[in-house]
């Protein structure tokens, strides 16, 4: 992502350079050769610029995002290994692979980062995973109109970067910024600056969708379709590119948190603060558990665990107003320092996963008018349904919150899961018979599709059916599920069905208890893992959130996910499982260059790379280890621009040991 001045007359416009090619195979390990029909069929096309992906091990990784679908689920309900995954770095690449799909009804699932929590890039009846996280290129950054130009695959991280240093910033991005911009416009939208900026489609200038013709659409905001492409989760199409709306960097910013002891005042503070004249760029109320676990980690009492307020203010004028309306109020700010360490959380909020290990929950929009009475039942119904939860809530600028609620879970164990989802389920279901709707649908919240905004959900209808007639594009989800059952599993879990009895479930919460505590005991005699190794551990701790991919060096290189931290974490939980790994798959996750970058992101803060090491001697006793080609690659690596990037960005800690046991230089 090099800029370039672009000359001639006219404003400051900076380029990226083009893609690069992909590296040289001799600097890798050897690479499985992508068999099968679907394969075969796919390298005659003759795109020279994708990677075709085939391999077993590999396409592992893509048959999950954020979330974990329980291993039953995957093997009675859903065919979620797809049957082959892609790689384009180019549109008129994508343009080619659609119009293959839709001739040949390949169903297409479209991927950024894989970061999302309910299922949305997951496969669930295989097909043809359409990865564009490689087409991750800033490609103009103009500094007169405030426009940044991006492919879809971008992340949020690497576009901040490149502003920060013309002093310009986004308006609003996601609390994982290494999700990509296409990701973010197809599922959520609502993310930090919110309440100042709004939702993101007010940042979004222009963008282009590749539909399922293969038809390059390029459209502005007077397109009758560009609304229609916001929380549309891959049912319209690809989207290769999109121009966003940046501004000047704030002079100055300062988070503030102050505490309440019970809810109602702090909303009611909230709510005071976003109708006066003060300006927050962002409002977020924080619930005890936070504070708690936040000390849990810290070792020490630092913060009081009561129901917290989070305000970010940028501008001297604005904070200005914050401290006379604060003064006039009668309250107190904690200490700054407590409140910038909050403020910074907002990049890690899957950290307390770690002591399940395992996160679960719901996530809705309401209107702030019903979420103190919301916030009561669901409080209530979780203290029933026998769980501990933690209650955050981001104010946006329309009169709406975004409302998370999490609880921890263990992930490990297969029946208390699964148990422990059909709760959030059960959450969900009353939140949104209170007057909600589901933030995200992809596979879990394909019950309340009906909650939907009833003019989106038209438009999204009528869109899928012009474009898709012959619904190629993440086939099964959304309007209908589907999975090896076909429209068996599509009518269990339709809103007709699935919200009745979900309804049901919560109105005879104690019997509903009382049969889930016998499954609870079950698994623990029964299905509990007499031992979890420690290598096995620190994969369940894994947010699965994808920071790591972004900076990982060796990734950059080969965009094999096999080489990154979640890759090799899902490679540990594949062998727990005993799973078959091929020798390529082995000779893959060698390839890392001890750089720690991605230590630097991972949102539980787990010691990546002690963990590396204890899985690369169990992958050394089975298949043995190259050393000479890793020295090859890593040596290859070392003089790559994307790693000079990583070390330009603080993210490498030390430089690469080449795999062979010797003492890593400072940087």
């Amino acid at each position: 992502m090099h800029r370039m001045a672009e000359e001639g007359v006219g404003p400051p416009i900076y380029r990226s350079n083009s893609a690069p090619p992909p590296p040289p195979t001799e600097f890798s390990a050897k690479e499985e050769r992508s068999d099968g029909r679907l394969a075969e069929a796919l390298r005659a096309l003759g795109l020279d610029d994708v990677r075709i992906i085939s391999s077993s091990g590999e396409r592992m990784l893509y048959s999950r995002d954020q979330s974990e679908i329980p291993r039953f689920m995957k093997e009675i309900m859903f065919n979620s290994a797809p049957t082959v995954v892609v790689q384009p770095r180019s549109e008129s690449s994508v343009s080619a692979l659609l119009k293959f799909a839709s001739s040949h009804r390949v169903p297409v699932i479209p991927r950024g980062s894989g970061s999302s929590p309910f299922g949305g890039s997951a496969p669930v009846v295989g097909g043809m995973v359409l990865d564009i996280s490689v087409m991750d290129q800033i490609l103009a950054i103009d500094v007169h109109r405030l426009t940044a130009r991006v492919q879809g695959g971008a992340r949020w991280a690497d576009i901040d970067h490149e502003l920060e240093k013309l002093g310009l910033a986004l308006n609003t991005c996601p609390s994982s910024k290494f999700s990509t911009v296409a990701g973010w416009m197809a599922t959520g939208g609502m993310g930090l600056n919110s309440y100042s900026k709004g939702h993101l489609r007010e940042s979004v200038q222009a963008a282009s969708l590749v539909t399922p013709d293969g038809w390059v659409r390029k459209m502005d905001r007077g397109d009758p379709l560009f609304s229609a492409l916001f929380g549309s989760e891959g049912q319209l199409g690809v989207i290769t590119e999109v121009t966003l709306s940046v501004r000047k960097r704030p002079e100055m910013s300062r988070p503030h948190l102050i505490m309440f002891s019970d809810f109602r005042s702090a909303l009611s503070f909230a709510y005071a603060l976003g109708s006066s004249d003060v300006g927050p760029a962002h409002i977020v109320y924080e619930s005890p558990l936070k504070f708690s676990l936040v000390n849990r980690m810290l070792g020490g009492e630092r913060f009081t665990a009561e129901h917290g307020i989070i305000v970010n203010i940028e501008g001297k004028d604005s904070e200005d107003r914050y401290q006379q309306f604060v003064k006039s109020s009668d309250l107190k700010d904690e200490k700054e320092y407590l409140a910038r360490y909050m403020w910074n959380e907002r990049f890690f909020p899957m950290k307390m996963r770690k002591y399940g290990p395992g996160l679960l929950g719901s996530e809705v929009v309401m209107p702030l008018k019903i979420l103190p009475d919301s916030l009561q039942k669901a409080e209530d119904l979780c203290k029933e349904l026998g769980l501990e939860p933690l209650f955050e809530v981001h104010f946006l600028n329309d009169g709406n919150g975004l409302l998370l609620c999490y609880y921890i879970t263990d992930q490990g164990n297969t029946i208390s899961f699964t148990l422990d989802a059909a709760k959030s389920m059960i959450l969900t279901s009353m939140l949104i018979d209170n007057g909600a709707k589901p933030y995200s649908i992809g596979i879990w919240n394909t019950a309340f599709t009906n909650a939907e905004e009833k003019a989106q959900l038209t438009r999204l209808r009528d869109a899928k059916a012009k474009l898709d007639p012959g619904n190629v594009m993440n086939t099964g989800k959304y309007f209908f599920l589907s999975g090896r059952f076909g429209g068996v599993l599509g009518t269990a879990f339709s809103p007709g069905i699935m919200r009745p009895a979900l309804k049901t479930m919560r109105v005879f919460s104690p019997l509903t208890m009382r049969l889930m505590r016998t499954g609870y005991k079950f698994a623990e005699r029964k299905l509990k893992p007499k031992t979890r190794t420690e290598l096995l551990k620190i994969a369940d701790e894994c947010a699965m959130c994808g920071a790591c991919v972004s900076v990982c060096p060796a990734y950059l290189i080969v965009k094999d996910e096999r080489v990154t931290a979640r890759g090799k974490l899902l490679t540990v939980k594949a062998l727990a499982r005993g799973d078959k790994i091929t020798k390529e798959h082995s000779d893959r996750t060698f390839l890392c260059m001890r750089c720690k970058a991605c230590e630097q992101v991972c949102q539980s803060k787990l010691h990546l790379v002690d963990a590396f090491d204890k899985l690369e001697k169990e992958l050394e006793e089975l298949f043995g280890k190259d050393e000479k080609e890793i020295e090859k690659f890593i040596r290859y690596a070392e003089s790559q621009p994307e790693f000079d990037k990583l070390v330009e960005r603080g993210l490498v800690v030390g430089a690469p040991t080449h795999g062979m046991g010797g003492e890593r230089d400072e940087v």
